[in-house]
């Protein structure tokens, strides 16, 4: 379970239980496996928030998290959001990138986002991304959570 100072307790090898800092193994994963990266002199890395976790029906562990970059040299930097998922032993699995739906929270299989996914070549749609069949096969919903929905009615 990560807490406020983002330290799990993770088994390892030989090791046993450990805690590890998760925010920096999200980091050093991201870094390896994500090509779009930001390369800190084009692209420059603004933001990276471990956001929370979400748990398979098979119970395994998807690690979320937010991260923001600006394209370095422009006179008006423009952004360049992605939402990252990563396995429970820190590997990468992918991304969904966003305009201004930013990732808010976890909860269960489900993670809430501001609004609905925009963005282009999403291949889902709502404000909510439902990871219960893993990352391969992500949904999308429309729930009512305030915060999330942009408003109770909505």
């Amino acid at each position: 379970m990560i807490g406020h100072d983002d330290v799990a307790t993770v088994d390892r090898v030989g090791v046993g239980q450990a805690p590890v800092d998760a925010r920096s193994e999200l980091l050093a994963a991201a870094k390896a496996g994500d090509s779009d990266f930001p390369d800190g002199e084009h692209v420059v890395l603004t933001h990276f928030s471990h956001v929370g976790q979400v748990t398979t029906k098979a119970g395994e562990t998807i690690f979320v998290v937010d991260r923001r970059a600006v394209l370095a040299g422009t006179l008006a930097p423009r952004g360049q959001n992605a939402i990252l998922f990563f396995s429970g032993d820190f590997r990468y699995l992918g991304q969904l990138k966003y305009v201004h739906s930013r990732p808010l929270w976890c909860e269960g299989s489900r993670l809430f986002l501001s609004g609905n996914l925009d963005g282009f070549f999403n291949p889902v749609k709502g404000n909510a991304i439902d990871l219960s069949d893993g990352f391969a096969n992500l949904k999308g919903h429309r729930n009512s959570a305030y915060g999330s929905s942009v408003g109770i009615e909505n």
